[in-house]
């Protein structure tokens, strides 16, 4: 009885130690799934490809006319052809699109230091090429994509403001409510710590918390946007995390918050 008693547990402990070692391995599979969408021809004028860090990266510039614009950091599924046609008609301003390494056209392949990199090194090209102030730029993250525009935002502070869609902590936030068995902390590669920035975020930031996520917690994303240092609006929506953009107050929500600064901006 006890031969068969510590069979079955070092044949429990060898199963456990393949799963995490899998997960460990697969990681990337997980935290970063790439789409490849066809470009609607109508957005082709917009196109924006620029060498990013020794990379070709895919974008575009929806130029509005507007004084303001928001560049967009999409979510760990988003090729941001398909989300052109989404920010040309719901927002306004212009808006800012790039695909991180790795998604659609863009080379290379996507991890959180590469991206964030990325990202910072957009923003700089983008106010150098247009000659525009940081100050008449707002950056904009959803889902997995705003723990890369918070990075940003701490990294360029001079921005005019944060908006942060379906947000999380960190990674190992979400991963322990999919996965409580794993050692997550120790796993993770790519950890994407927005809460450990949210303190240096001083600029004005409004957080849009979808009730119903069924992909990140909805008391993540309030706990990170609590820990925001600076002026910030909280604001959850009855929507679930994939449609939280398709909710009338979506982008009413967003446009009103860039308007009050942007007019705040003129006045002073």
């Amino acid at each position: 009885m006890g031969t068969l008693l510590l069979k079955f547990m070092i044949l429990g402990v060898v199963t456990y130690g393949c799963a995490v070692m899998f997960m460990w391995i697969r990681q990337e599979h997980y935290i970063f799934r790439p789409k490849h969408y066809d470009v609607v021809p109508e957005f082709e004028r917009f196109r924006w490809d620029r060498e990013i860090n020794g990379i070709r990266h895919q974008g575009w510039f929806l130029d509005k006319g507007k004084p303001q614009t928001v560049i967009y950091h999409g979510g760990n599924a988003e090729d941001l052809a398909g989300h052109c046609k989404v920010m040309m008609d719901g927002l306004d301003a212009n808006a800012l699109l790039v695909n991180y390494r790795g998604y659609g056209q863009s080379e290379g392949t996507p991890g959180e230091k590469e991206m964030v990199a990325d990202c910072i090194a957009v923003f700089d090209l983008f106010c150098a090429e247009k000659n525009i102030p940081a100050s008449s730029v707002f950056l904009m993250g959803r889902s997995l994509g705003s723990g890369v525009a918070i990075q940003v935002a701490a990294a360029r502070p001079q921005a005019a403001g944060l908006i942060l869609a379906t947000p999380y902590e960190n990674i190992a936030a979400i991963a322990k409510v999919r996965y409580p068995w794993l050692p997550v902390k120790r796993l993770l590669r790519h950890p994407f710590p927005a809460i450990d920035f949210a303190p240096e975020i001083k600029m004005p930031t409004l957080v849009l918390l979808a009730e119903n996520d069924e992909s990140i917690p909805v008391e993540s994303g309030r706990r990170l946007g609590e820990k925001i240092g600076g002026e910030k609006e909280i604001i959850t929506l009855p929507t679930g995390h994939y449609d939280i953009n398709e909710h009338p107050a979506y982008f009413e929500t967003i446009n009103k918050f860039i308007n009050r600064l942007m007019l705040q901006t003129l006045e002073n």
